[in-house]
């Protein structure tokens, strides 16, 4: 194994299967190997770690074919949206629950990467992105660079 800087010459490769998709095993370009795993690395660190009490950052987020395979559906959930000229009929893209086992790095992982493709969406069509936290919100407004952070006093009640 060995580590290289920058985007991989062949990323995994997925196929349909029912109304979601898997990871297609049997493709792969001659000469070009798909990676074991990919770091994306912030100095700031990511979301999911600010909200540690330690004062811990971490600033690397792990990328595997799984996490990539969700975004993989949530990027074509959101290009269906997009190329639907008739929002009045689908005003909002489909909602996405993405669940497992604690610890295996939905929110860290997954969370973390989808907000990072997010801010690297095509800025025409993706202004804002807000990630909720607890009672955390930060909202990343593209076109300005800025990041806002709303907290809630109280949490809200539910009847």
């Amino acid at each position: 194994m060995e580590v290289k800087e920058g985007k991989p010459e062949q990323s995994w490769t997925y196929k349909a299967f029912g109304d979601t998709i898997e990871k297609d095993d049997g493709v792969q370009q001659s000469g070009a190997a798909p990676p074991s795993l990919m770091v994306l690395t912030s100095d700031k660190g990511w979301p999911y770690t600010l909200m540690k009490s330690k004062g811990e950052i971490i600033s690397d987020c792990y990328v595997n074919s799984e996490v990539e395979r969700v975004w993989q559906i949530v990027s074509s959930d959101l290009t269906e949206w997009f190329s639907n000229f008739d929002l009045s009929l689908n005003p909002s893209p489909a909602r996405c629950l993405l669940n497992g086992t604690p610890g295996i790095g939905k929110s860290m992982a997954a969370g973390s990467y989808i907000l990072y493709q997010l801010l690297h969406y095509d800025m025409d069509k993706i202004q804002v992105v807000v990630l909720c936290f607890g009672d955390t919100a930060y909202v990343f407004d593209k076109t300005a660079q800025t990041v806002t952070i709303y907290k809630v006093r109280q949490h809200p009640r539910v009847f």
